[in-house]
């Protein structure tokens, strides 16, 4: 019950860091360094684009509770979705240069807890400011890439655009469909359909938008909550023998 208590106590912070860590030294661990030919790697090194669609993970500490682990995890880590992609050979003019919808703990307005951003800009208005995925960062941040067609990825998109001006909050819910609570608000008028929470936080609101449109099921752990972690060590992201760079470190 401990472990319940204090993992829902974590997930409003799993979103978000403030941006305080100032190390810019990789933390990450080596498993891409002693892979043999014959082997799949776990990620590879370096983007260069990033495209619609595409998930922008860093992750979190491997203490929270209900959380699957990842090498190199700080404090509470985050997710978001791009919605705008942009090619470049620096990794921080490329996240400027996106755009991203994400989920934050900051204490902002309503308006701006669910928000469409850059991937990295620096503002003094905490509502405008997302240093998030910023240099101090630099390997600890994972481009995911999902194999979908540019339909499927307008209607991930779309559902979660569709979600802007929700709360952002701790206790926000994993929604399924065939459940007889949400069919029934559904039924009502009181939900567009069964995957319109009015709560999220970061990495909840990327997993429901993908789990609506494709089916889908990104946490790799199956837990209550769906953690920033649980996310990069999906298998939907395993790179592939011919080079398919799924999961990404960068």
């Amino acid at each position: 019950m401990l472990g319940y208590v204090l993992g829902i106590s974590f997930v409003l912070h799993a979103c978000h860091d403030g941006g305080q860590n100032t190390e810019n030294k990789s933390t990450t661990g080596n498993e891409n360094v002693s892979f043999s030919n014959k082997k799949i790697p776990f990620y590879y090194e370096g983007i260069t684009e990033l495209r619609r669609g595409d998930i922008i993970v860093k992750p979190n500490l491997n203490i929270l509770p209900g959380t699957s682990r990842v090498s190199g995890g700080y404090l509470f880590g985050h997710a978001a979705l791009v919605i705008k992609g942009d090619t470049n050979d620096n990794p921080d003019s490329l996240l400027a240069h996106a755009t991203i919808i994400e989920s934050t703990a900051r204490d902002v307005t309503r308006e701006f807890q669910v928000r469409e951003i850059a991937g990295y800009t620096v503002n003094e208005q905490q509502c405008r400011n997302n240093t998030s995925f910023g240099p101090a960062f630099t390997g600890r941040r994972y481009r995911l890439r999902l194999n979908l067609r540019e339909s499927q990825i307008d209607s991930v998109i779309a559902f979660a655009m569709k979600q802007k001006n929700d709360l952002s909050t701790w206790n926000a819910m994993k929604s399924f469909p065939g459940n007889p609570s949400t069919d029934s608000l559904v039924r009502k008028g009181l939900r567009e359909n069964w995957a319109d929470n009015s709560q999220w936080y970061c990495s909840l609101l990327v997993w429901q938008s993908v789990l609506y449109v494709t089916g889908i099921d990104l946490d790799s752990n199956q837990g209550f909550e769906v953690f920033p972690n649980d996310l990069i060590n999906s298998p939907y992201f395993n790179n592939t023998a011919d080079q398919k760079k799924h999961r990404v470190i960068f």
